[in-house]
């Protein structure tokens, strides 16, 4: 018998996870004396090796109390697991190259916004969700050509996604002549090849009153900045100065 300061030394488990794992039914004592003192034996040894090996192949406490009731199952839950497991890495390997990417366009951009960087991050994750919802308006053929141009060119055309949108910025706070005004908003118009946009804007233009999901669709702009981006757009015939 060991006491149980004995067994959190020869498992290196604390005490206090010992009688967590009391609490939650999956290690229970060998033996526990009129005092309250608790006593573990080998075979609680052999219970906290299953623990450990189960809580490092991720499963969480609760599944963990099933297995240990029931062996006959493992095999069928390891498959379950590793089907989990091999989800997850996917999951991981994404967000790493999300954040692979989220550095690359902070290096090679002039001016950074952190709120329009984690918007241009969160766009990104999103992917198959905008796919998704675009199908209802456009062709998948087009969507298709659209996230191929994008993903063989994300990293410029976030970085002068980025910029363009720190000029607006800038530009809302202190206008500048129309001249410099026009061509801030025909860079940020330009960084989508005109026969792309012109072919999106005509499939756009097939059904009324369209709302862009603003979750799966947000613009790093405030209400007042994206009505004021709007007049001038169309005050100043930039739309149809790129599209003539």
């Amino acid at each position: 018998m060991y006491s149980i300061g004995e067994f959190s030394k020869k498992t290196g488990i604390t005490i206090r996870t010992l009688r967590y794992y009391g609490e939650k039914g999956l290690l229970m004592p060998a033996y526990i004396s009129d005092g309250g003192q608790r006593y573990y034996n080998d075979d609680n040894i052999i219970t906290v090796q299953k623990i450990v090996t189960f809580k490092y192949l991720d499963y969480s406490l609760e599944h963990i109390g099933e297995l240990l009731k029931k062996d006959d199952s493992l095999l069928q839950s390891l498959e379950h697991q590793k089907l989990q497991l091999q989800k997850k890495k996917k999951q991981l390997d994404q967000m790493i190259s999300t954040i692979d990417t989220a550095i690359h366009i902070h290096q090679q951009s002039a001016t950074v916004d952190p709120t329009t960087l984690l918007l241009v991050i969160h766009s990104l994750l999103t992917e198959d969700a905008q796919k998704d919802y675009l199908k209802q308006y456009v062709p998948e053929q087009l969507i298709d050509c659209m996230y191929s141009y994008l993903d063989m060119n994300f990293i410029e055309i976030n970085r002068r996604y980025i910029e363009s949108l720190h000029e607006i910025k800038q530009a809302f706070i202190n206008p500048p002549s129309d001249t410099a005004l026009a061509e801030i908003f025909k860079r940020l118009f330009n960084i989508i090849p005109l026969d792309l946009a012109q072919s999106l804007a005509q499939e756009f233009g097939k059904h009324a009153n369209i709302e862009l999901d603003n979750w799966l669709f947000s613009i790093p702009l405030t209400a007042d900045e994206e009505n004021w981006l709007i007049e001038q757009v169309e005050r100043l015939k930039i739309l149809e100065e790129i599209i003539t």
